[in-house]
């Protein structure tokens, strides 16, 4: 008994040192909160052992002591890791309650498996998947971690539930060939060992009765107190909460279909007033992770990496934006933005604005969404929300080991109406990693047809872009009566890094756009276009593109703020006004030029 007893000191000890010295900005009133509340969780912890004379060294005992201590040591430290230097306030005491539990509540179901004889082989083996899941959530905080030397945020979350299979498949066989081999190979062996420890006999002898009732009736209250749905302490803890926090925006999100009624009913869409009305097609081209950077068209860069836009640069038909900035490094935070009212700059949220589908439909458009991007139906997000807003909406097939090059998007340009008064949106893939991926071997022109090689594939991928653009322009020139065509990208990239959820400097917000106008549409609205020519090196950034398109469509709105639009005299903002990383960062920062 002298064993139980010391090792339950030795599990108080260590919960409450760890959690004090991994905490900032406790009261004495939670110190000594805990100082308690940790003492009866190591008690349970060790109960069934002693109860049951099991030896603390048993492989089943120590597999769900290594869950517990792990669970109390990996998100806390993680946090701690990241913040300690510029927080002066948390603490996560629930992590180290669950870790505590845990030890109890799985050992003790394992005994009463063995004791009882209730299909050991089955039930053992189920336990202990259900205990691998959790290494696995913890082994991926670490090395998340050790990749980007941060804690796990809710940027990292909201990028996993955007990535769909395909993505995830490319990202994996990106990565080197020794870890394709070896991860698939350690959860394998991982898990085996699990199982075995599991499986390992326990001492099994008669026990009064009482014991068994102790042991049981902890279980039952455990097993409500740990995993309840609503105020279990597991749904409280750090990396859950986060995951939650994100879960619950995303029904946030969702309720933007709830309410586009209530958002119909209140839009209000005139044109401008002795304006002659555009008729014909509108098109919106939204990219994947281009750079300007790369691109000779908007800088002197050692390539001609966009020969068609270069040659068109000073081509009056088309206006060129180069000093142009995404609001998020990552694409649903930006489309979202760029795609509605909501922006840096108001209180104004997604699930409350009208998007640009809105707006064109009100206009007197037919809408069309043809996206080359895959559908995360399941994820619900808001690029998806507002694109099956359209009258229609068409995803590209999305196929493992067959790339969907973006020229495929202009055979749904057919889908359209050259008789009737069309807006479009196009969403590529673009330059979207693994890059290697984003273009046939025939434009291989700076790098060797099937090699990876992260820059010469990049600017490959953004000469691509290029062809594409043109050959999108043309088509609709020649059979839709393009009027105007605006393009811009989602955000940047740095080719040569790997991709981070957080902010990663400049390099990753600079983006191109341009515009095209046809001559029939410079001609009927001259003071647009004019504007617009003159605002062409005004800053800007890509969360005011719904203001910028209701311009180009020429119309007045109760849900449009002109002073919002690059394209209007009234544009308000400068350099110094203009944000990115959804607010957090300044244009003015971005030094490098």
């Amino acid at each position: 008994m002298i064993d139980y007893i010391f090792f339950v000191l030795l599990l108080y000890g260590f919960s409450y040192l760890y959690y004090i010295n991994i905490s900032h900005g406790l009261g004495r009133k939670a110190e000594l909160l805990q100082l308690r509340r940790f003492l009866p969780c190591a008690i349970i912890a060790v109960l069934t052992p002693a109860l049951t004379n099991q030896s603390l060294s048993s492989p089943a005992f120590l597999v769900s002591l290594l869950i517990g201590v792990l669970w109390i040591l990996t998100y806390p430290s993680l946090y701690y890791f990241t913040f300690h230097k510029n927080s002066s306030d948390f603490g996560f005491h629930l992590d180290v309650v669950f870790g505590l539990y845990f030890i109890g509540w799985s050992f003790s179901i394992k005994f009463l498996i063995n004791y009882f004889s209730v299909f050991p082989t089955v039930s053992l083996t189920i336990l202990s998947l259900f205990e691998f899941a959790i290494i696995v959530i913890l082994l991926f905080q670490w090395l998340y971690y050790t990749i980007y030397k941060t804690c796990i945020n809710d940027n990292a979350i909201m990028l996993l539930r955007g990535t769909d299979f395909n993505e995830a498949i490319e990202f994996y066989r990106s990565l080197p060939l020794y870890i394709q081999i070896s991860s698939p190979c350690a959860a394998f062996f991982l898990c085996s060992a699990i199982i075995v420890n599991n499986h390992s006999r326990l001492t099994i002898s008669f026990l009064p009765i009482s014991s068994l009732y102790i042991i049981a009736t902890t279980v039952i209250f455990m097993t409500f107190y740990l995993w309840n749905s609503k105020k279990g302490v597991f749904i409280r803890t750090g990396i859950i909460e986060l995951f939650l926090d994100v879960q619950n925006y995303l029904k946030e999100t969702a309720s933007y279909r709830i309410h586009l009624k209530e958002r119909l009913a209140t839009l209000k869409v005139t044109h401008q007033d002795n304006v002659p009305q555009i008729s014909g097609t509108v098109i919106l081209v939204i990219g994947e992770s281009e750079s300007r950077d790369y691109m000779s068209a908007f800088c002197d860069y050692e390539y001609d990496t966009t020969p068609w836009l270069k040659q068109n640069k000073n081509n009056r038909n088309f206006i060129l934006f180069p000093n142009a900035y995404a609001c998020a490094d990552q694409t649903v935070p930006a489309l979202e933005m760029a795609l509605t009212e909501a922006n840096q700059y108001t209180s104004k949220k997604f699930f409350e604005s009208c998007s640009i589908i809105d707006i064109a439909k009100a206009a007197g458009y037919k809408t069309y969404w043809f996206s080359n991007q895959g559908h995360i139906g399941s994820a619900e997000t808001a690029i998806t929300l507002i694109a099956n807003t359209a009258d229609k909406a068409i995803w590209t097939k999305q196929n493992l080991n067959n790339f969907q090059y973006d020229e495929t998007l202009l055979e749904y340009l057919k889908e359209a109406d050259p008789k009737k008064n069309n807006f479009i949106v196009l969403h590529l893939i673009g330059n979207h990693f693994n890059f290697i991926n984003r273009y046939p071997y025939s434009f291989s022109t700076f790098s060797k047809p099937g090699k990876y090689d992260l820059i010469p594939n990049y600017i490959d991928s953004i000469a691509y872009t290029d062809y594409v653009l043109q050959k999108v322009t043309e088509y609709a020139q020649e059979n839709l009566n393009l009027q105007a065509l605006l393009y811009f990208s989602d955000h940047g990239t740095l080719p040569d890094k790997r991709r981070s959820p957080n902010f990663d400097g400049f390099g990753t917000v600079r983006i191109p756009m341009f515009a095209y106008f046809s001559d029939e549409y410079i001609q009927k609205n001259k003071e647009i276009y004019r504007t617009l020519s003159d605002n062409q090196n005004k800053y800007f950034t890509n969360d005011l593109s719904y203001e910028l398109m209701c311009s180009i469509f020429n119309i007045k709105s109760n849900h449009f703020d002109e002073t919002n639009s690059l394209a209007s005299p009234k544009y308000k903002f400068t350099r110094e006004m203009l944000t990115t990383d959804l607010g957090k960062m300044y244009i003015k920062d971005d030094t490098t030029k």
